[in-house]
């Protein structure tokens, strides 16, 4: 029993790595101006911000109930993430807003990846507790990439309109739809299914079947 509370501390204890860093760039954002003057982006990121730092608390809770210590930076998840913090935090790039909002969604995505893994350990390990956790942040999270998906079309429009661009606001609907499908299209294309030949594949291989050059992920 003890080598597996050893063996969850340390999946807990990488987890716990990955949120600290990218609390980092997370605060930096929800405490500049041109992040609080957005109407959008400001309170997602002052919420995303929030719920990291909940994460952190939890996480090491956790840790310690395990007995287990936290991450050493040379040995973490973290260090092969220093190149997004550094350019998360980049106060001189074009399309600040925009594209602060999508290295949120690559941490955010590489979060998920990492619940993913910890829930799916826990409950081989029998740990409900820190299963649970690993499913709430997961949910956390989620939900967070979704709204940040909803939003990034005004965003990116609102940025483009501060450096002098000439765009349509009107295609701010049509572009959030658009992704919209895109994603309702992905998870169709990993729908099971029956052929006629009676094989379960799925619909994207079905149609890689019938096109050739269909895109393979």
């Amino acid at each position: 029993m003890a080598d597996v509370e050893h063996s969850l501390a340390t999946y807990v204890s990488d987890m716990l790595a990955v949120e600290e860093h990218v609390c980092v760039p997370f605060k930096t954002q929800r405490d500049d101006k041109d992040f609080t003057s957005s109407p959008l982006a400001g309170p997602l990121v002052s919420r995303i911000t929030a719920l990291s730092e909940t994460h952190i608390q939890t996480l090491q809770s956790a840790l310690d109930s395990l007995g287990g210590h936290p991450a050493h930076a040379a040995k973490s998840a973290l260090t092969n993430i220093e190149g997004w913090v550094a350019s998360a935090i980049d106060k001189m790039r074009k399309t600040k807003v925009a594209k602060g909002l999508r290295d949120d969604y690559t941490a955010m995505a590489l979060c998920t990846a990492g619940y993913a893994m910890l829930l799916t350990t826990a409950n081989a390990f029998g740990n409900t507790s820190v299963a649970q956790l690993a499913k709430r942040h997961l949910e956390d999270y989620a939900q967070a990439l979704m709204e940040i998906s909803n939003v990034l079309p005004a965003v990116v429009v609102e940025d483009l309109k501060q450096m002098g661009m000439p765009v349509d606001e009107s295609m701010i609907a049509a572009s959030q739809e658009e992704i919209q499908d895109a994603w309702r299209t992905g998870e169709g294309a990993h729908t099971r299914t029956t052929t006629t030949t009676g094989t379960i594949e799925t619909e994207a291989t079905v149609n890689r079947t019938q096109n050739p050059t269909y895109p393979t992920i």
